[in-house]
């Protein structure tokens, strides 16, 4: 595939989509006449899109350019860029604002959403606005606020954000906040609060901890109350504004400060050191011994986060770093990225697919969690079949195949972290395996030859051990770390007693020797070894069977005698030592014997319910209120009913048909129609949104009583069908929620629920995944059958009365579903597809 002409032709296509998109929206039916999601080919115009939402003179301003070449200076990503980038805007030195304040909010928006990549709400939603607050002695402060989007930024740009602020402060002249002892209690309790009675916080600093940070603090974090629920104590604060839990103050003070200090203090280090005069956040190294104190003593047996948040029903992959859950393994695969590990399709697979690419894993360590790609020359599970057979599994249809008999997972398989997770994170290094990577690069000090080390056959890897002495390929080598002292014993008394024919190693394994080499059995399993279970052996293949004898360091070439028993060759009393497992190997071994396993790491799923659409409630096709005239299931025609729906409505004025209307464009003419303003302290509507000489700002919306029925038929008449062709079922919405109460053209519910379409949350439309996609019904024909089918009562169990009135039915449905075919053998298959245009019908 030609990669360049594949983007280019994304691209096209792209603008091709845009374009479509970009003419509907000229037609004024939207509440915007443009496509507000602006195309970004660079993380800069990214930034700058995002941004420019709120401060619309940004665009072609020259931000842009200056990202990109501040990339190029410091490198991208870097946090100097952040700050550089932050300070000009605040600076105005490519657009300008209403305020100075103003100036510094976009500087510490623009600089934050380059942090979190400009692909997230937290610049805009989640850091809310700047205030300017009155120290005790009279001077000015910095209030930055902030809601529950901030989670999205990720708790790094959280903390950062606030040092941006403050160095914005700092830089401007402002004077630091000066807490009162009243105002720092606060901070305890609301944290605490939050946390207790409102929902578990990630990380929730001690008392302690929350004392030291809120007396230091050199702005004021604050926030919107996001919980019904006040606090605790310490209310009617003068410099407080709620008495009511702010979780977005929650979030950032726990989660982005407390919890990610240490890091933070590294970047503000880093950033001095390049210039950046910073200083008001000097007091975190204090605050990170404070932190180092609280986990001296710890109890080692104290559960990791990903545990002791555990919710019923996440399946549990590996307990913290027990032997046999995820073997770590640096590295990065061409799917994988930042917070996005990697595993065999093979380890998906046997575990009946709970895990697939986009599940989410709350892990152990680096990270609280990551996303996960697939990945297919890493190692997969080793499992253990209810024979007692060892199997290595390599692919997804093998594990598939196998799945019903398997009675263990002895490993998992290898998770593939890149080291950028680590160092992002602070984290010390975690000890890896010996894989085909790192045996690949000792190969590449001691030689030029060219070899794919993911394929490298066991007489290629005594070779190449022998000629460059370096140690045995990881694919030939053991989990001897895995097994302690005892196991070990038990197995080399049972090789003993073992024998060798056509070159295997067979193990006895009679009902008596099952009992007695029970431990030896335990120990062959860990060691990770494929083995064959028969009635009274344990076999292992002829290249199984040279790995092990090379492990322990006894001579091949006895593998090739007739039927001999390993008692002559091997004496149990040189394998009897105090050292390690290991070392014992290594003692014996012709080849370097490294450790295979390295360190495992717990993880359970997260949340995969979290990855489902995000649906509104009651599944609307459009966002237009009908109030309770609407009834239960909100529906249109329940209103048109009544014929009157009371709700709030935009205020607009259509000057060629003299009449208020509730949309942009009038219904009647089609002319675009003029904004009013409601004023509810003199019950009047006015075309300036000002009175008083600025002291009274009216509402480009008030409460109507709207007729619902000339609405809905200027609507059918718009997109041209007749009052028996509508939709039995038109379902809106209670009423709107938004700063301005903007809904959507009726008319677009009316083609939805012809469609079967709904509305997201995040503005998107739902169509469910069937087996029969949704143009396979021809609307007109399901719409006239409807009737009739419920004049014939199915309305219930419908399935089975339609196969008593098979030639009735087969009149009103598409033909073009081939339905007939069910009917003649009603199968699970054609019970779907009955149930799917049912589904519709409905």
């Amino acid at each position: 595939m030609d990669t360049q002409k594949y983007f280019l032709d994304i691209e096209k296509r792209t603008k091709e989509v845009y374009n479509i998109a970009e003419e509907a929206r000229k037609k004024g039916l939207d509440p915007a006449d443009h496509v507000e999601i602006p195309l970004a080919m660079s993380m800069a115009e990214k930034v700058v899109g995002l941004i420019s939402t709120i401060y619309p003179q940004m665009i072609g301003s020259g931000i842009t350019e200056r990202i990109l070449e501040l990339e190029r200076q410091y490198g991208k990503l870097d946090m100097i860029v952040v700050f550089k980038i932050a300070e000009e805007v605040a600076k105005q030195k490519f657009c300008k604002f209403s305020s100075l304040l103003e100036a510094i909010e976009a500087g510490a928006r623009v600089g934050f959403a380059y942090t979190t990549l400009g692909v997230v709400s937290s610049p805009i939603e989640g850091f809310t606005e700047l205030k300017i607050g009155q120290t005790r002695t009279g001077k000015e402060y910095l209030k930055a606020y902030f809601s529950g989007p901030i989670r999205s930024a990720g708790t790094t740009a959280s903390c950062m954000v606030l040092v941006l602020i403050d160095y914005l402060r700092e830089l401007f002249g402002y004077e630091k906040y000066d807490p009162t002892e009243l105002e720092v209690k606060r901070y305890v309790s609301e944290n605490i609060d939050y946390h207790e009675r409102a929902t578990n916080l990630q990380y929730l600093p001690t008392e302690e901890e929350i004392i030291f940070l809120a007396q230091n603090l050199p702005i004021q974090i604050c926030g919107e109350p996001t919980e019904k629920i006040e606090v605790s104590n310490y209310k009617n604060l003068p410099r407080v504004e709620t008495n009511y839990i702010r979780g977005g103050m929650c979030l950032i003070f726990s989660e982005g400060l407390a919890q990610k200090a240490a890091k933070g203090y590294r970047f503000l280090n880093y950033l001095k050191r390049n210039g950046i005069n910073a200083t008001g956040f000097d007091f975190l190294q204090d605050y990170v011994k404070l932190h180092e104190k609280r986990n001296i003593g710890k109890s080692s047996s104290s559960a990791p986060v990903y545990i002791t948040d555990l919710v019923a029903g996440r399946p549990i992959f590996g307990h913290p770093s027990c032997s046999g859950a995820f073997r770590f393994r640096y590295g990065r695969g061409r799917t994988s990225g930042f917070s996005a590990a990697s595993l065999s399709p093979a380890t998906m697979a046997i575990t009946d697919d709970f895990i697939a690419i986009g599940t989410q894993l709350k892990i152990e360590r680096p990270t609280k969690g990551c996303t996960i790609t697939s990945c297919d020359i890493i190692d997969g599970p080793i499992v253990k079949l209810f024979s007692g057979s060892v199997r290595k599994i390599n692919s997804k249809e093998e594990a598939k195949k196998i799945y019903k008999d398997v009675e263990e997972i002895i490993y998992l398989g290898d998770i593939l972290f890149p080291f950028s997770d680590l160092a992002n994170r602070n984290y010390n290094l975690i000890k890896p395996g010996y894989v085909e990577e790192w045996w690949n690069l000792q190969l590449k000090q001691k030689s030029d030859e060219k070899i794919n080390c993911f394929d490298v056959s066991l007489e290629q890897a005594i070779e190449l051990s022998k000629k460059y002495n370096i140690p045995l390929h990881p694919k030939y080598i053991l989990y001897w770390t895995q097994i302690n002292r005892e196991q070990f014993s038990v197995f080399i008394s049972w090789l003993v007693n073992s024998v060798v024919r056509a070159g295997k190693i067979i193990f006895p394994y009679n009902k008596t020797e099952q009992e007695k080499f029970a431990l030896g059995k335990r120990a062959l399993e860990l060691l990770g070894i494929e083995q064959e279970v028969t009635i009274e052996n344990v076999v292992l293949t002829k290249e199984n069977s040279k790995v092990l004898m090379i492990n322990l360091g006894l001579n091949i070439e006895n593998l090739e005698k007739e039927d001999f028993s390993l008692k002559e060759i091997i004496n149990p009393a040189k394998f009897d030592s105090e050292k390690t497992i290991l070392e014992i190997i290594n003692e014996f071994s012709e080849f370097e014997i490294k450790d295979k396993a390295g360190e495992f790491i717990g993880t359970r799923m997260g949340r995969p319910e979290k990855a489902k659409l995000r649906k509104l409630v009651g599944s609307p096709n459009v966002l237009f209120p009908v109030g309770t005239e609407g009834g239960r299931l909100r529906s249109v025609q329940a209103a048109c009913e009544v014929g009157k729906v009371k709700s709030t409505f935009p205020l607009n004025y259509c000057e060629k048909c003299k009449k208020e209307t509730i949309y942009t464009i009038c219904e009647d003419c089609g002319s675009k129609t003029k904004k009013l303003f409601y004023f509810p302290e003199f019950n009047e509507t006015s075309f300036n949104p000002i009175k008083n000489a600025g002291e009274i700002r009216g509402n480009p919306y008030s409460e109507q009583e709207l007729d619902i029925n000339h609405y809905l038929q200027r609507a059918s008449e718009k997109i041209g069908i007749y009052k028996n062709e509508m939709p039995i079922l038109i379902k809106g919405v209670r009423g709107t929620s938004s700063k301005n109460h903007v809904m959507e053209n009726l008319a677009k519910g009316v083609l939805r629920a012809m469609f079967d379409l709904q509305v997201n949350k995040d503005g998107t439309i739902r169509m469910d995944a069937t087996e029969l996609p949704l143009t396979h019904f021809k609307p007109k024909e399901i719409l006239t059958s409807i009737g009739k089918l419920r004049e014939l009562g199915y309305d219930k169990d419908i399935y089975g009365n339609l196969l008593e009135n098979e030639e009735q039915i087969l009149e009103l449905m598409p033909h073009d579903i081939l339905i007939s075919d069910c009917l003649e053998s009603p199968d699970e298959k054609g019970e779907r597809i009955w149930r799917h245009w049912l589904k519709n019908l409905q």
